[in-house]
Formats: C-alpha cells, sequence, structure tokens
C-alpha cells in the first residue's frame, strides 16, 4: 500500500472515531448539581434540574452594571431572534450581585429590556451564586467605587463575560464570549444539539 493510500485510510479511521464519539465532551457537568435560586417572580428554582429537557443558554449579568451587562442581554436577544425556531430553549441570566439584585429588581430590569417569557432572571443568597460561578470558573469581584464617604453600597463588579450552551441532560457543551459572540454561530450549535 502506497503511504498516500495508508494517510487517506488512516484520516478516515479517525473521522469516523470522531463521529462515533458523538461530538467534544462537555466543558463542565452540571447534570447532578441543584442550587436553589429565586426567579424574577420570587418563585423558588432547583438550577439546573428545572430547566433539563431543554436546551439552555446561561449567561450572567448584575443590573447596576454601567456597560458590558446590557451588551450581554440585547445579544442574547438577538440569538432568540435568529432562530427559526425557540422553542424547548431556555434563555437564563444569572445575577454575579446578589446583595443588590433581589427578585424585584431582576423584574424591573426584565421589563427595562422587553425581555419576553422565555428569559429567566435568577438570583439567590451569596453563597449559592458563588458556588455557581465557581463551578463555571467564573470571575466577579466588587469594586468599591470612589465617592467622599465611604458606602458598601456603592460599588461595581469586575467579571467574567461568558455564555454557556447547556444541553438538555445538564451538561455544558460550549461557552463564547458573550457581548460578541455572533447569533448565527450560536444559531449553529443549538442546531447541532437538537439533531443529537
Amino acid at each position: 500500500m502506497s503511504s498516500s493510500l495508508k494517510s487517506l485510510f488512516i484520516a478516515i479511521i479517525l473521522i469516523s472515531m470522531i463521529s462515533a464519539c458523538g461530538g467534544p465532551d462537555p466543558l463542565y457537568d452540571l447534570s447532578s448539581d441543584t442550587f436553589q435560586l429565586r426567579n424574577s417572580d420570587s418563585t423558588q428554582v432547583d438550577f439546573p434540574e428545572d430547566y433539563k429537557g431543554n436546551i439552555s443558554l446561561i449567561t450572567f449579568i448584575y443590573t447596576n452594571c454601567p456597560d458590558v451587562c446590557p451588551v450581554i442581554t440585547a445579544n442574547m436577544t438577538n440569538i432568540q431572534r435568529e432562530l427559526d425556531d425557540t422553542s424547548g430553549i431556555n434563555f437564563i441570566e444569572i445575577t454575579f450581585d446578589p446583595e443588590r439584585d433581589t427578585p424585584s429588581a431582576l423584574n424591573e430590569y426584565k421589563n427595562l429590556y422587553g425581555l419576553n417569557s422565555q428569559f429567566t432572571m435568577l438570583t439567590g443568597d451569596t453563597t449559592t451564586i458563588n458556588s455557581i460561578l465557581d463551578k463555571l470558573d467564573i470571575v466577579a469581584q466588587k469594586v468599591i467605587v470612589d465617592s467622599l464617604g465611604y458606602d458598601s453600597t456603592n460599588y461595581a463588579m469586575r467579571h467574567s463575560n461568558t455564555l454557556y450552551l447547556m444541553d438538555k441532560d445538564g451538561y455544558i457543551r460550549a461557552e463564547y464570549p458573550a457581548h460578541r459572540v455572533k447569533p448565527e454561530h450560536v444559531k449553529d450549535d443549538i442546531n447541532y444539539l437538537r439533531s443529537e
């Protein structure tokens, strides 16, 4: 057998092996985790358990964010509009800032940006939120805003900017830069998960 035929044969075997594995390994496994949170209606939810069975797009914001968080939210709505079929898709935004982002604050944010019923805004106690952030390797740090007098409520958050794609079983299958990922890229990945 010539070397070129051997190379072709090896390439065919490798492609077959990759196809048989069903795509890349999950980036994070949330399939057995349960985090008790509250949505913008103050209803308790078990994350991610209550969202299994559907594909979920998950990102993190805080309502006092002066810059990138509104852009992240806008990009989430752009992704929603890009999809030909939004059935079976959850759009989830979890706060970095549970101290200020009460359910009512999240509800105001949701109304301000005209988010429809497919969007879920989640908050919880600081310990639970920090556990989720740690699980997904997310950075979120308070930065005190300079002022004439110290005010413990006057702070910003230095934070990661990530969007996660979670499959129906609670596995994170992809992550993106949340404020600038192209909606069509996410759409293609969603359609791939739907076809599995």
